[in-house]
């Protein structure tokens, strides 16, 4: 029967790195050319001048995290596991710093159900990269010890 080895485990990390990088590129998009859109009807805050400069500045770095997306995809295949393990963890750390500030949502904010999924999804491809590596490793550890 046939199982998940690690160069799978990181063809997958891969390609959803790279679906991941297209979203991100799609929502840059959509924070900065379609930011009032956004801001009304996806978002569902005020616009005011302050809130729309915000929401372009966090679709400039969409634009950003997507082309470094593509690049690690397609020049440093073997850290995907690496970087999809530091988005949710880099998420978490904001979320943390809005809470010491106590920044507090008012708005329906529509975004966050979609984010969920985007780190939920992250966090459950690198962990099972890095079993599935784990997994391997020992099995290549006992077949050491067999033969010694």
């Amino acid at each position: 029967m046939k199982y998940l080895n690690k160069k799978a485990a990181l063809k997958l990390c891969s390609f959803v790195l790279l679906l991941l990088g297209v979203l991100d590129i799609i929502r840059g998009f959509t924070h900065t050319f379609r930011v009032r859109y956004a801001a009304e009807y996806l978002a569902k805050i005020e616009p005011t001048s302050d809130s729309l400069v915000l929401m372009s500045a966090f679709g400039i770095s969409n634009f950003l995290t997507g082309f470094l997306y593509f690049l690690i995809v397609f020049k440093a295949k073997n850290i995907t596991p690496y970087v999809l393990t530091i988005i949710p963890i880099s998420y978490m750390i904001g979320g943390l710093g809005m809470q010491y500030s106590n920044v507090i949502l008012e708005s329906e904010f529509r975004g966050q159900h979609m984010m969920k999924v985007y780190l939920a999804t992250c966090l459950f491809t690198a962990l099972l990269y890095f079993i599935v590596t784990q997994i391997e490793n020992k099995h290549r550890g006992s077949k050491a010890q067999i033969i010694n």
